[in-house]
């Protein structure tokens, strides 16, 4: 009997293989299909050390969740207030993280660490926002807190993933030579919070940077910065608006570094200089000329825009032709050049809807090297139609709330622009602005603060003397579609 039924599991024994040797499929365990996505996060099920623990010693923490976890880019995400020197490490495994502390805590400190959202799920990636574990080495937990948002100044919208950091050294240079004391990032909407700070004086900064080395050092870098220290008591502060910019390249330098004494010019350097100029030339062979024209056509009330491939030396207008109408009536004309040399600026007060031809000699210009054009260039085009252009008329109304925090003698300045880019703006005047000769399209509308009243957004001062905030930039929430031959009424408010 026992044979029996030795065969018999033998035989079943060989099946059961055969058909995992043959259908590899079959050994796979396949989750059951069906029913509705798993859309919730981590749970937290058990924290030890406890969160809130006083008198903090620990080396690890552990984190236990209800399902299996994972942690996405915990380096550049956890963030430590007070700062450390050493990062914590962060490792998962199952349903637990596990962080290892490696600097030694300050005595009598609360510490939070946030993790943002790194800890997700195993299975679908849900993130848990914005998890925080906060301990002391001390008595209490401080509870103090500092709340605000970042602004890009120029443009009026709120700037994310920005470092906000306060200071305890309250001399201007720190945030060039020292890491901050408590740090955070900003959210999508520009927001910034800080908690569980201690009561003190404080300097704040912002910093929108590339290396996140937490040091105003880079004169690309865009920074804000408080006026005032921040005085933490017994109340916390809120609403705090900072306005990031960016800073004159001159105008930045590291603490104690000066520029260089100017070097004079080796003779082989300008031996050199002139070899690669012939170079230049005879790799250019000729010089090319590129009228800023859509569909042949210049916009009325500006000049003609001509750009050549290299900075002009030698050019005489006298020897163009611009002439107007079928019957080529010669017109008179001036030019002006940029600062550069290569754009001409061809300036002529257009009728019309009229057609226009204009030829370029070619010995009327040349080149730094001497290159000139192939042959004669003839531009052919004709100016726009009234018709052709939109409308704009806008309406500024403030808030009273806007009126007590704004100076009565503030000026307003309109701006209609497309990926940040300012296409036209005017002086708001009796809270109106109208704006004529519009190229159809979708525009933002800004509303400069102007305080210099000069017409144009300034940017703030830092390192130089005297300190500027930057002037501000309101902008708008709807954007508005100018047609063409239509007028767009626009009632900005804040």
């Amino acid at each position: 009997m026992m044979t029996h039924n030795f065969r018999c599991w033998a035989n079943w024994l060989i099946v059961i293989s055969a058909c995992i040797f043959l259908f590899p499929g079959c050994a796979n365990i396949v989750p059951p299909s069906g029913g509705p996505k798993d859309t919730l996060a981590p749970r937290l099920v058990d924290i030890s050390p406890a969160d809130s623990t006083l008198h903090f010693k620990s080396k690890k923490v552990y984190f236990t969740f209800n399902e299996f976890v994972q942690v996405d880019n915990v380096f550049e995400k956890l963030i430590v207030s007070p700062t450390l020197k050493r990062t914590p490490s962060v490792t998962f495994k199952l349903r637990t993280v596990t962080m290892e502390i490696k600097d030694t805590l300050q005595e009598n400190t609360t510490y939070t660490f946030n993790f943002g959202d790194a800890i997700r799920d195993n299975n679908e990636n849900n993130p848990i926002q914005d998890f925080q574990y906060v301990i002391s080495t001390g008595d209490y937990l401080d509870s103090l807190q500092v709340r605000g948002f970042i602004i890009d100044a120029q443009t009026g919208k709120p700037d994310s993933n920005v470092s906000v950091m306060i200071y305890r050294n309250n001399t201007d240079s720190v945030v060039s030579k020292e890491k901050p004391v408590y740090f955070a990032r900003s959210k999508g909407n520009g927001a910034f919070w800080f908690r569980n700070m201690a009561p003190g004086d404080y300097k704040l900064f912002a910093l929108k940077e590339e290396d996140r080395d937490l040091q105003y050092t880079q004169p690309k870098e865009m920074i804000a910065f408080s006026d005032s220290l921040l005085h933490l008591t017994d109340k916390n502060l809120s609403n705090i608006t900072m306005l990031l910019f960016t800073e004159q390249d001159s105008t930045l330098r590291k603490p104690d570094e000066f520029a260089p004494e100017e070097q004079p010019v080796a003779e082989e350097d300008a031996e050199k200089k002139e070899k690669d100029k012939e170079k230049d030339k005879k790799k250019k062979r000729y010089l090319n000329i590129s009228p800023d024209l859509t569909d042949n056509k210049q916009e009325l009330g500006q000049p003609l825009l001509i750009t050549f491939s290299a900075p002009i030396k030698t050019l005489d207008s006298t020897a163009f032709s611009l002439t107007q109408d079928t019957l080529f009536t010669p017109v008179t004309f001036t030019t002006s050049f940029d600062s550069t040399r290569t754009k001409l600026l061809v300036h002529y007060d257009w009728k019309e809807g009229k057609p226009y031809r204009l030829i370029i000699p070619k010995e009327a210009v040349a080149d730094t090297t001497g290159l000139q054009p192939t042959k004669a260039d003839t531009i052919n085009f004709a100016a726009k139609k009234e018709s052709d252009y939109g409308k704009a008329m806008l309406t500024l109304t403030l808030s009273d709330s806007a009126k007590a925090a704004i100076s009565d003698t503030m000026h307003y300045v309109a701006q209609l622009v497309v990926n940040k880019e300012v296409k036209y703006s005017g002086k708001i005047v009796r809270n109106s602005w109208v704006q004529k000769r519009i190229t159809p399209g979708e525009y933002e509308v800004w509303i400069l603060l102007d305080d210099n009243n000069n017409g144009k957004w300034d940017r703030g001062v830092y390192y130089g003397t005297p300190k500027k905030q930057p002037e501000r930039v309101i902008s708008m929430p709807k954007k508005e579609n100018i047609k063409a031959n239509w007028g767009v009424k626009i009632q900005a408010s804040f």
